[in-house]
């Protein structure tokens, strides 16, 4: 296993690392999260929901909802890639404050993001229930 920590890093070296180790994780997470929105959009739109008659006033607000978490992910895509260019600028701090500063804004940044996840999270849960209910009735029947 590869040990990003080396007994030469401080304090200050751990931190840097932390920071680019959960702006990678989250950049991959919110790509992910693009797919697997644009999957259910086209599974909504599928012929298998026609054929099972689901709800259409369902399948109207869940296609609302997928459009709104969209927009909002396109958004947090946006704000990564200016952290993440801006988080390089910790390179060059030189005392506390600044950072202070970048440590503050990637708690917030972080905090933020756990909020979209599980808006996220609440709308694939929907998903699942409203496939589930539709589906079932088209495979059973």
């Amino acid at each position: 296993m590869d040990n990003p920590i080396q007994e030469h890093h401080d304090d200050d070296d751990i931190q840097k690392l932390n920071l680019e180790k959960d702006i990678n994780e989250w950049t991959k997470e919110i790509k992910f999260v693009e797919q697997e929105l644009v999957f259910f959009s086209k599974l909504l739109d599928s012929n298998l929901i026609r054929k099972a008659n689901a709800n259409e006033e369902d399948g109207s607000y869940i296609l609302k909802s997928i459009k709104h978490i969209t927009d909002k992910n396109a958004h947090f895509k946006l704000k990564l890639i200016e952290f993440k260019n801006k988080s390089e600028d910790i390179v060059e701090c030189e005392d506390v404050q600044c950072e202070t500063f970048f440590l503050n804004e990637h708690f917030n940044f972080k905090q933020k993001l756990i909020t979209h996840i599980n808006q996220v999270r609440t709308l694939k849960k929907i998903l699942f229930n409203f496939f589930e209910h539709n589906l079932n009735k088209e495979i059973l029947n």
